[in-house]
């Protein structure tokens, strides 16, 4: 395999840094692009503000390719993050992206700049980039459920979480969406959209099985979960992820979606939960 160099925006969040991780295991160069980049052992890193086209084009340029990962922002810096971002692709003629949305979106904006801003990026990318591919969790990460605003209740015996409890999940490990990124990046001619879920679909009452024996599933509302990430995300970030979860998109095609291989189990396995 040819070793690639690829440059990760948002290479030291969640998402970012099991794509850097998945990278380096695989003998890629790595190029961290973020706004405090910090040290990663291996990586080259360029700090950039995604409001700052020149300092983009530095991180871009000289890369066989970019993994977007837009930040959580939900007002209308959204929209001048994604415009940034996609001037600096042209003007540092980057030849192939591969875009983690995040999560499932709707086609067409829907008056939400945390969405609209992401769709303004997918459909502006061809544009400026020869080689596409978008993709993303079909609903939503395990890696929510060790968020900080939920292990204190899971302690406690509690999932507690804004979907219906009978409702069968394919709850997706950030690593396994990391692996389908790097696979999509080495592809000669990968498809446009790939969605990816865990290999299982539980319901609420599973995942709290899995969890542990005293732990119970509890369906909360979107508001309710929004006020509990409100005192650590802050009031904007949670309403803007509250307004999410009210707003559901259709499920996707099932011809698009790829299943992971890391169960609830494996992954609850690796938490330090306490």
């Amino acid at each position: 395999m040819t070793s690639l160099k690829i440059a990760v925006y948002g290479a030291t969040g969640a998402q970012g840094s099991a794509v850097v991780q998945n990278l380096l295991d695989v003998g890629h160069v790595v190029r961290a692009v973020a706004r405090k980049p910090g040290t990663i052992a291996g990586v080259e890193s360029v700090a950039a503000d995604l409001a700052d086209v020149d300092a983009l084009v530095e991180g871009y340029t000289g890369v066989d390719g970019v993994v977007l990962q837009l930040p959580m922002v939900f007002d209308e810096t959204a929209f001048i993050q994604a415009r940034t971002v996609l001037a600096a692709l042209g003007k540092a003629k980057v030849p192939r992206v591969v875009f983690n949305q995040g999560g499932a979106l709707p086609d067409e904006p829907v008056g939400m700049p945390y969405v609209d801003a992401r769709v303004l990026m997918s459909a502006g990318l061809p544009d400026v980039v020869e080689t596409v591919a978008i993709t993303g969790p079909v609903l939503t990460y395990m890696e929510n459920l060790a968020a900080p605003w939920s292990t204190p209740l899971i302690d406690a015996g509690e999932v507690v979480y804004p979907l219906p409890g009978e409702l069968p999940v394919p709850w997706v490990a950030a690593s396994d969406v990391a692996a389908v990124i790097v696979d999509l990046l080495v592809q000669d001619a990968p498809p446009s959209v790939r969605v990816v879920a865990g290999p299982e679909d539980l319901t609420g009452d599973q995942v709290a099985a899995v969890l542990g024996s005293s732990v119970r599933w509890r369906t909360i509302t979107p508001a309710e979960y929004g006020e509990l990430l409100r005192p650590i995300a802050g009031s904007e970030a949670a309403e803007g992820i509250a307004a999410l979860y009210a707003n559901p998109v259709a499920p996707p095609d099932q011809a698009i979606v790829l299943r992971g291989t890391t169960t609830l189990k494996q992954w609850a396995d690796r938490q330090i939960w306490r």
